[in-house]
């Protein structure tokens, strides 16, 4: 049985556009390691550039963003970084859980999973996984609702914004 997470605490979104070549992600991550800097979620996709990535990368309130900035500039690679306004941006997340599933929970784990515009991705006798799209704090509350049916299994994808 795995463990749900609490609520996302207090976070900065940064995204960065860097050059779509071997050793970069590495490097980036390797800079916030060295400086002790925990990131919650990374994720990195071709983007609307061809030869650049985009990386959505989610760190706690107490990370030193300006530190951040100096330190992922001086990455050759990167192009640009900024902070998103997380008010005004549009930030998504995607999960796959796999949930107990008994005669009992059945109709319970359908009335959570519309409620919360998720679908069912895969069902037998045993357990259903269920995709879910949306804010962190959507999906944070969808967790929350079904912990008690039992999850078996999460697999997230991470924040992944664009400014407004």
């Amino acid at each position: 049985m795995f463990h749900v997470p609490c609520p996302m605490t207090k976070t900065h979104t940064l995204v960065a556009l860097v050059e779509n070549k071997a050793g970069v992600l590495n490097r980036i991550a390797s800079l916030f390691r060295r400086r002790r800097f925990n990131i919650e979620s990374l994720t990195v996709g071709h983007s609307e550039k061809e030869g650049l990535s985009r990386m959505t990368i989610v760190v706690n309130e107490d990370t030193n963003v300006d530190q951040v900035f100096r330190q992922m500039y001086k990455i050759v690679e990167v192009i640009k970084i900024k902070k998103l306004n997380e008010e005004k941006a549009i930030i998504r997340d995607l999960a796959l859980v796999k949930i107990k599933l008994t005669p009992q929970t059945h109709a319970k784990i359908l009335k959570n999973l519309k409620l919360f515009g998720g679908k069912i991705v895969k069902k037998n006798s045993k357990y259903l996984i269920a995709e879910i799209c949306g804010q962190p704090e959507k999906i944070e509350s969808f967790l929350d609702l079904v912990k008690d049916f039992g999850i078996l299994e999460i697999a997230r994808t991470g924040a992944t914004a664009v400014s407004s």
